[in-house]
């Protein structure tokens, strides 16, 4: 399930985030030692914080961007994880006997939106973050049912 991409000006705004994440704390450092002061651990600290929320928006721009839901259904198992382009989330495996296929509704009545739900046992699901419209859910989960 891919993920519908937004607007440009909404990714080159996250990209650019991303890139002040991590040019200001070097431009920091560089400024600091060109007035002459010494290396400090802060520097690696400040660093790796602004580099933690670089990362972060980088992976929020690759998944407006490129961004989608493998969902691998075997003949026991379920493997489910989320892909960046470049880069994938974690992997969820899950054993059944018997799937279940619901859906939520998300956002405003008059949207009509959803996210697939795969039900694997009570304690067991798969809950996507991919909004389709409900139409599309109700057509998917039919034919999720007949295989």
């Amino acid at each position: 399930m891919y993920v519908k991409k937004s607007p440009l000006i909404g990714r080159g705004f996250i990209l650019f985030l991303a890139f002040i994440c991590v040019a200001l704390p070097i431009m920091g450092i560089v400024l600091n030692f060109m007035d002459g002061n010494a290396f400090h651990f802060g520097f690696i600290i400040g660093l790796g914080l602004f580099s933690l929320v670089g990362f972060y928006f980088i992976r929020l721009f690759l998944w407006n961007t490129y961004g989608k839901e493998v969902i691998e259904i075997g003949e026991s198992s379920v493997s489910y994880y989320v892909d960046y382009h470049y880069f994938k989330g974690n992997q969820k495996q899950m054993k059944y006997e018997e799937l279940t296929y619901e859906f939520t509704s998300i956002g405003f009545e008059e949207e009509q939106k959803g996210n697939l739900i795969i039900v694997a046992n009570v304690k067991e699901f798969i809950h996507s973050a991919v909004n389709m419209p409900n139409a599309e859910l109700i057509e998917l989960i039919g034919v999720l049912e007949k295989r």
